[in-house]
């Protein structure tokens, strides 16, 4: 069979994608494949016309049919990606290109539109853009929450903490109180630890955390950060093991932000590892940045919570056993927060569930000229 045979074939045949000809003049002088179907027009009701008809009142008024012919004689052809009407007046989602044709000295001939009803591809965005909104609302409706359970819980905390030095004043080194004082000041510690991440959390997410910029040596940062965590680590019997790079590795950045950020994650290393586990923290440059990975050989993370690590109150699923305290989970939230206020990104990586985690900072050695999102002094 021919190639004329075989166009004959798919001109007659294909009805998903209309091709239109025009003159130079944007005049319709073909009207093929499947542009009777897709428009509900016939050829006999459009050649010798142009394409105006098929264009909504809006864009008609825009002259698009006409910016569409001139984009494609400067630029070779011209997307159109757009709402478009049909004969009956209903109106369906077309995505195609108008090419302009030329002769062989490079004269205009005419021009081809090529085009398909995407319309169900248009509902699918339509839907997702939908979803994000309703994501993101749900997402400052969680904040506000986090704001106002913050500032409720403050209050009455700290007036528990006044009661409790009082009856210490009052009942000084008293043996029957100790015991009952001890467990009010632990637990007092422990919500007023849960507001400040709540507060944190608020501040960050309405763009109202303030970097306090200085020059740091990232060495000397994380090994203030093991020294911290590591009698906490010694209750567990557990190990932790930090590898710097041989030169030193100087940045900008909030240092009691970053040093935070470090801590929750190495805190989060030690929770979810057994006893006598061990935690890795490694320092490395790579490609203008520094690279810091938090490793344990833990409970791990399963490939559906992965994607969520980092979002406020998943901590809880990623427990998964009752003897854990999981806490509200903000302590990711924050490290992520933190990190992408100086400019960087975090990563996690896991084999699954029993088989460990990293977490992966990266930071930018050199400090921008302009802030990375936060205020700063």
């Amino acid at each position: 069979m021919t190639a004329n045979a075989l166009l004959d074939l798919m001109y007659a045949q294909v009805k998903d994608q209309a091709l239109i000809l025009m003159d130079r003049d944007g005049i319709v002088v073909a009207w093929m494949m499947g542009a009777p179907w897709i428009f509900g027009r016939t050829a006999e009701g459009m050649i010798g016309k142009t394409l105006h008809c098929l264009f909504t009142a809006e864009d008609q008024a825009a002259k698009v049919p006409e910016n569409e012919l001139t984009t494609a004689c400067a630029s070779r052809s011209a997307e159109d990606d757009r709402w478009m009407v049909r004969g009956d007046g209903g109106v369906f989602w077309a995505s195609g290109f108008v090419e302009c044709l030329r002769s062989a000295d490079g004269a205009v001939c005419g021009f081809a539109k090529l085009l398909r009803d995407r319309t169900d591809v248009r509902a699918q965005i339509e839907t997702l853009r939908n979803r994000a909104e309703l994501l993101a609302d749900e997402d400052r409706r969680k904040v506000l929450l986090f704001g106002a359970l913050a500032h409720e819980l403050r209050t009455p905390f700290a007036a528990i903490g006044n009661a409790v030095a009082l009856v210490e004043r009052a009942y000084p080194n008293d043996p029957k109180l100790e015991y009952a004082l001890q467990i009010l000041r632990r637990q007092t510690r422990y919500v007023n630890s849960l507001v400040d991440d709540l507060q944190e959390v608020v501040r960050s997410r309405t763009g109202k955390t303030v970097l306090h910029y200085e020059a740091l040596k990232l060495e000397a940062l994380l090994a203030d950060v093991v020294a911290t965590v590591r009698p906490t680590l010694d209750k567990k019997a557990q190990d932790i093991s930090l590898l710097l790079p041989a030169v030193s590795v100087e940045l900008e950045g909030d240092p009691v932000r970053l040093r935070q950020a470090f801590l929750n994650l190495v805190h989060n290393a030690s929770k979810f590892s057994e006893r006598e586990k061990k935690v890795f923290v490694t320092c490395t440059v790579e490609a203008e940045e520094a690279v810091v990975r938090v490793e344990d050989s833990g409970r791990g993370i399963s490939a559906a919570l992965l994607p969520r690590v980092f979002d406020a109150l998943t901590q809880a699923e990623l427990a998964g056993d009752a003897q854990i305290s999981a806490g509200l989970g903000l302590g990711l939230s924050l490290v992520k927060e933190y990190v992408e206020l100086h400019g960087g990104s975090v990563q996690v990586r896991s084999e699954g569930v029993g088989r460990g985690s990293e977490f992966t900072v990266r930071l930018p050695l050199v400090r921008r000229s302009e802030p990375f999102g936060a205020r700063r002094d």
